[in-house]
């Protein structure tokens, strides 16, 4: 065990963090400064874990086996069990495709590389929260990061005896080329500057050289007993006044920091500063700062301060996304009861008492087994859901078919062709192909060019005329994509009919204006949606050209009447008010299963041909 001594303060400074956290993702009017609590967080990390190896090194007590099975049963058993509670709640509330963005999010969290999913992903600041119950997972990966390589540091430079001096020498040269490389990327690519961990691992390590030059060198005679460090704890009011002052920095920063300031920048430096005269030298009784955060409902708040940080943003996500016709003060309340009841109950039920259990010498193989167990188990789980609820192809895989459902040579074939506009229907494909027995090839793909002249047309086509498929359904964002040049959809049908015996083509539903997004409705309440008009005549020409088309070979489905009213508004929620929309320009799930009776007919219609044509011509015996 450690030697460090308890220090009721810095549990103060967890719960300052934490409520600054919780405030921000409330609503960032409360607090526009609140996300730095995750700053906070890295520096006292840094410093504690840092103090605890420093000691045990000092009295050759350090053990890789004993720090890991630490940060297992203090990290990894509250997490999975979010994790796992998220997937389950997100099956139920979720629209198919962000169920599936969830099961994607799960296995990187499971695998501590969630910072680098979002990275790819987009800007913290700007992905759709209420679909992303597990962001703020991205923090506990930038840790695990970390304490994968940093142990082994410390552990050399004691084992090497490295000067004192020589190693925080070394570890503010790391700092410094971690906080420049911050300021170099949050100018020209500040979503990598934001959860990279080389541009964030400064603010570990500032809590990391804290711990160093605040632990006393052990002292010893040749035949004194080891014993373990301490922290210098002269009273001095120096000290105290840092102490304060870090405070006040801390308290500053959470509201002076926006999420426009280039974040993190170099205004990051001004929690981590605070945060490192808070912790101070050591707990200096003359800091005013100590004694507030000493106080016991503070500590309380500290303690379970983790169970606080793991719980309060999925349920935030989940009672927006849900409760959308609920006004801001209902689920505001409804937030804040469950968070509480929630964490403090997993605290004190689940995180204390596993985390105590595991944390036993004895328990040391079981405690690892568990978590390989669980990362293997939570990545299954995430790829099952991820593969199973959106279906969309790579690039690379077109010419070869892309994804293939029932992939059995001797039935009839259906391809789904297009871009984001056909992938939405992958899901519903899937579950024709198995209802009426056909082999799908989804090769569409999000985001790309499904006509002439583009690299996914060319594979689509060499795939096409590989295959000769019974019928290609072909989608596309038909108005935007056509704008500028419509015989491109010309050309592209009379080179697909060629190969194909029937052509599929579905009509581009409404687009949503820019504010109507779930947190518009939020925002502005349930009032009527109508479409750009600029938009909707731009599309009802496109669309009018496709209905042309229709002719015994290419089948055009016309789908806008179950996405518009009378009264020429949107229908956005069914009756149940449920999401029929995934985004401004894409269908939900539930949107597509409108659909399922028209494709569905169509679908047994060229299958029925298919059939009674194979009956007619029968394959030659051999």
């Amino acid at each position: 065990m450690s030697a460090i001594k308890y220090r009721p303060s810095i549990d103060g400074m967890r719960s300052l963090a934490v409520i600054s956290v919780l405030l921000f993702h409330l609503d960032e009017k409360l607090l526009p400064g609140g996300f730095v609590g995750v700053d906070v967080f890295f520096v006292i990390s840094g410093y504690l874990i840092t103090s605890i190896i420093a000691a045990e090194c000092q009295t050759d007590s350090f053990s890789f086996r004993r720090f890991y099975q630490r940060r297992v049963s203090r990290i990894f058993p509250a997490a999975f069990a979010v994790l796992i509670t998220v997937l389950i709640l997100a099956s139920f509330l979720y629209t198919a495709q962000d169920f599936a963005g969830t099961g994607a999010i799960a296995i990187a969290a499971a695998l501590s590389i969630a910072n680098m999913k979002l990275m790819v992903e987009g800007n913290y600041f700007e992905i759709l929260p209420d679909a992303q119950p597990l962001l703020h997972y991205w923090s506990l990966s930038v840790e695990e990061q970390f304490y994968i390589i940093f142990p082994l540091i410390v552990y050399l430079a004691f084992r090497w005896r490295i000067s004192r001096r020589l190693f925080i020498a070394f570890l503010t040269t790391l700092a410094l080329v971690s906080f420049i490389a911050g300021l170099m990327l949050t100018a020209t690519k500040p979503t990598w500057a934001f959860y990279l961990l080389p541009t964030r691992a400064w603010e570990l390590l500032a809590g990391c050289i804290l711990a160093i030059v605040t632990t006393r060198p052990q002292t010893s005679t040749p035949n004194a007993t080891p014993s373990a460090p301490s922290p210098d704890t002269t009273p001095s009011k120096t000290a105290a006044v840092l102490a304060n002052v870090g405070l006040v920095l801390l308290v500053v920063s959470f509201f002076v920091i926006h999420e426009d300031n280039f974040f993190p920048g170099w205004i990051a430096a001004l929690p981590v500063i605070g945060t490192i005269l808070l912790i101070g030298r050591s707990p200096n009784a003359h800091a005013w700062s100590h004694r507030l955060l000493s106080r016991p409902s503070l500590v309380h708040i500290g303690k379970a301060s983790y169970s606080l940080y793991l719980w309060h943003w999925p349920i935030y996500c989940f009672v927006d996304y849900t409760l959308l016709s609920q006004t801001h003060t209902q689920r505001t309340v409804l937030k804040i009861i469950l968070t509480l009841v929630c964490s403090f109950a997993s605290y004190y039920f689940f995180e204390k008492p596993v985390r105590s259990w595991l944390n036993q010498p004895r328990k040391q193989t079981l405690g690892f087994i568990g978590f390989a167990g669980g990362v293997i188990a939570l990545v299954a789980i995430g790829f099952v859901i991820r593969t199973n609820f959106y279906i969309d192809a790579k690039p690379d895989t077109i010419s070869r078919g892309g994804i293939t459902i029932n992939a059995n040579v001797n039935k009839p074939v259906v391809v789904l062709m297009g871009d984001s506009n056909a992938t939405m229907y992958g899901l519903l494909m899937k579950k024709l192909a198995n209802q009426y027995n056909f082999r799908l090839h989804v090769i569409s793909v999000d985001a790309l060019n499904p006509f002439p002249g583009s690299p996914l047309y060319r594979d689509s086509m060499q795939f096409i005329e590989n295959e000769k498929p019974q019928a290609v359904v072909f989608a596309a964002a038909w108005a935007q994509c056509l704008e500028h040049d419509k015989t491109l959809l010309s050309t592209a049908l009379t080179q697909i009919r060629q190969h194909a015996q029937h052509i599929v083509m579905l009509t581009q539903p409404p687009m949503l204006p820019q504010h109507a997004t779930r947190q518009g409705i939020r925002d502005n309440g349930m009032n009527p949606i109508y479409e750009d008009d600029f938009i909707a005549n731009l599309r009802d020409i496109t669309n009018r050209l496709l209905l042309t088309l229709h002719d015994d070979q290419i089948h055009v489905l016309d789908i806008e009447s179950h996405f518009m009213n009378p009264d020429g508004t949107i229908r956005f929620l069914d009756t149940n008010r449920k999401l029929l929309f995934q985004d401004q320009g894409h269908l939900s799930g539930l949107g597509t299963e409108l659909i399922r009776p028209q494709l569905a007919q169509t679908l047994r219609t060229i299958l029925a041909s298919h059939t009674i044509a194979q009956s007619a011509n029968p394959a030659p015996k051999h």
